[in-house]
């Protein structure tokens, strides 16, 4: 999103990262041997694994100046993969299986620690304004290696408009992980939400429509969980307008399910489009096969499809 042309048209391998990551092909983008070469078998003494990544990330940026596009490509989709793959492994389906050293240098994980005091690290990594991130999450280190890349080290990737959007997704992700809302982290998506908001053609371009409606909604979701209900507003109505959709709510009698045996009053939502306005197909993703989606998805979906059929019955 908001890359350079020149960059994939000059560098074979960015190409081919970006097609992977472009395919969902998520954890053989961060198995690229491009990806790890961004990280050398050597470690300060004393540093902790967040210092580690942020440090050997920089370092690798500030390499050469005749391959600066590729190395910031290079570095963008490893952090989009990354957290493209955390949300896999904790919200989508299916599971992931990859571990640390899957990415690092083996020696550099022994330097560590045992497995699970690296995962006390990661998570502790994690935590912001005293609040503790969710114990029981899937491959911690994901996140932090997004974050490293989509926060941290986010100001040496500027050729990429659409950086702040990807960052603003981090955020997110890490704040749903915390008890509380946090006010730093609340501060970053304002500032993310500012500087997309300020690219003029971004939400001018007729082609960028579909993502400036997307934008608008999830900048919508984003402020409502912080409570900022005029904000979302503002950008849920900018997202219909977009759209071409209309909206108001009315009423009708009906029954929910198959046990109400009177009609009562149900509160409706009538949708209305104009002719031109974006037709589901258009926004619509490929379905999951059913082999690679999680068992417990699985079963919910044969549990779902049993209910309809005995509604018909």
């Amino acid at each position: 999103m908001g890359w350079s042309g020149r960059v994939l048209l000059d560098y074979n391998e960015g190409t081919l990262l970006l097609q992977q990551l472009l395919e969902g092909n998520f954890k053989g983008t961060l198995l690229n041997p491009r990806i790890q070469e961004i990280f050398p078998a050597q470690v300060a003494i004393g540093e902790v694994i967040d210092n580690y990544l942020e440090n050997q990330i920089l370092a690798y940026l500030d390499g050469p100046s005749e391959d600066q596009a590729e190395r910031q490509l290079v570095v963008f989709l490893l952090g989009v993969g990354s957290l493209q793959l955390f949300v896999q492994s904790n919200w989508t389906g299916p599971p992931v299986q990859i571990e640390p050293e899957d990415i690092l240098p083996a020696l550099i994980i022994g330097n560590f620690g045992e497995p699970q005091s690296l995962r006390v690290t990661l998570l502790n990594s994690l935590v912001l304004d005293g609040e503790s991130i969710y114990s029981l999450v899937s491959n911690p280190f994901l996140l932090v290696l997004a974050k490293t890349i989509l926060v941290n080290c986010r100001r040496k990737l500027h050729l990429f408009q659409m950086l702040p959007w990807w960052t603003m997704r981090c955020v997110n992700i890490q704040q749903q992980l915390l008890a509380e809302r946090s006010p730093q982290l609340f501060s970053i998506i304002q500032g993310c939400i500012d500087e997309v908001s300020a690219n003029n053609t971004f939400f001018s371009s007729g082609e960028c429509r579909n993502l400036a409606i997307q934008f608008h909604l999830e900048c919508g979701y984003a402020l409502l969980y912080y409570y900022e209900y005029k904000k979302a507003k503002e950008n849920f109505d900018r997202a219909q307008k977009m759209a071409k959709l209309s909206t108001t709510m009315t009423g009708a009698l009906g029954k929910r399910t198959r046990f109400q045996e009177d009609y009562l009053a149900q509160l409706i939502l009538d949708v209305q489009r104009e002719d031109d306005a974006l037709h589901q197909t258009d926004l619509m993703l490929a379905p999951t096969p059913l082999e690679n989606l999680p068992k417990v998805a699985l079963m919910q979906l044969y549990l779902k499809f049993d209910w309809f059929f005995n509604l018909l019955l």
